[in-house]
């Protein structure tokens, strides 16, 4: 990949970052201006406690994209990006440009939905191995 593409995908990567952080902060802002609120009857508060858990579960989808994000420009700085880490082959760039952070190629994507055991031995936390 030349050094153009890999320049777009960097400012695509930061776009989609700047964004997501944007996201969480107002998120957490919605979070704490639901609980300064008042609870009129147990109605609310359960509607109320509802939301809250949808928010943090977008929250942690917010966040393991973010992480992928994060990982994604360090492996352009590193020379890394676009590079399979299960085959370690080349992801295509068509697959690339509709998401520039993801890890897999189509073919081992593909092959860890069809065996999720092995999908959950890999996806380990990379930050954990150090």
């Amino acid at each position: 990949m030349n050094k153009k593409k890999m320049n777009q995908f960097r400012s695509q990567l930061e776009s989609i970052r700047s964004e997501l952080l944007g996201d969480v902060e107002k998120s957490k802002q919605h979070v704490k201006e639901s609980e300064a609120g008042q609870m009129a009857d147990i109605s609310d508060h359960a509607a109320s406690t509802y939301s809250r858990q949808l928010e943090g579960e977008l929250g942690e989808q917010e966040w393991q994209k973010l992480k992928q994000v994060d990982m994604a420009i360090e492996k352009i700085a590193e020379g890394e990006y676009g590079v399979c880490a299960q085959c370690e082959a080349a992801i295509p760039e068509a697959r690339l440009k509709v998401v520039p952070y993801t890890e897999f190629c189509t073919q081992c994507l593909s092959e860890m939905e069809k065996n999720p055991k092995a999908a959950s031995i890999n996806d380990q936390d990379p930050l954990e191995e150090d």
